[in-house]
């Protein structure tokens, strides 16, 4: 993973004691285990409007509903805290240094493509206008995703094409949704990082597709406010 951060990333070992912990019996496999987990938080931390932990968390705990929490105690405090700084690395790395990116399955075969990019899908719902805005203007950035999300084969053409494209479209949706998170960080009470020209509707889109602004993110920018 990229060395840019300031939060600190989860290391090998704390990886896999928060997956030993979400795959606690206590919790009846209703978990999600790291896979999907990261999979949502990038979702999350790609969106523009800020999803907080407590949004996203009952998912963490019961992927099927969001509704089932754990008993509070020591293991669930400690999956909750490993996750939320996970979290908090993923935001700060799609934002200084999006190019690194990878998925954790990347990092090894224990790690599920499928969970991964179900994960994503579901992070989706947390924001619907948001990501149907982007369904509308790049539905090619969202296909990787949910062809393997429903995946039983990984080794055809069809999924080993989707695997190839999952990095360039969370790098493309973090590029196209890079003014938008900056307008909201722009907005009273909130840190200034630089000056972002308007962008007309005529003109090439900020997202670099080369289509015009009103062909491509203008639905989805206008979500977001």
């Amino acid at each position: 993973m990229s060395s840019i951060s300031t939060t600190s990333p989860l290391s090998d070992d704390e990886y896999a004691e928060l997956d030993t912990l979400l795959a606690a019996p206590a919790l009846q496999a209703r978990a999600m285990d790291v896979s999907m987990l990261e999979g949502l938080l990038t979702a999350v931390a790609l969106n523009p409007k800020q999803i907080t932990p407590e949004q996203w968390l009952p998912w963490m705990w019961d992927k099927a509903a969001g509704a089932t929490a754990p008993a509070p105690g020591a293991d669930s405090e400690r999956a909750a805290s490993l996750a939320q700084r996970h979290h908090a690395y993923m935001v700060e790395w799609l934002a200084k240094d999006p190019d690194s990116f990878e998925p954790i399955y990347e990092c090894g075969p224990e790690w599920s493509v499928p969970a991964w990019c179900a994960g994503l899908i579901l992070g989706t719902t947390l924001d619907k206008p948001q990501w149907a805005a982007l369904a509308v203007s790049h539905p090619e950035y969202l296909a990787p995703f949910q062809h393997l999300a429903t995946a039983t084969e990984l080794d055809d053409e069809a999924a080993e094409t989707a695997m190839d494209g999952v990095t360039p479209a969370v790098i493309a949706i973090n590029a196209a949704w890079a003014r938008q998170r900056h307008l909201k960080q722009s907005q009273p009470g909130a840190t200034v990082l630089r000056e972002l020209p308007k962008t007309g509707r005529n003109d090439p889109c900020h997202c670099g597709s080369g289509k015009k602004y009103k062909k491509c993110c203008a639905d989805a920018d206008s979500a977001a406010n």
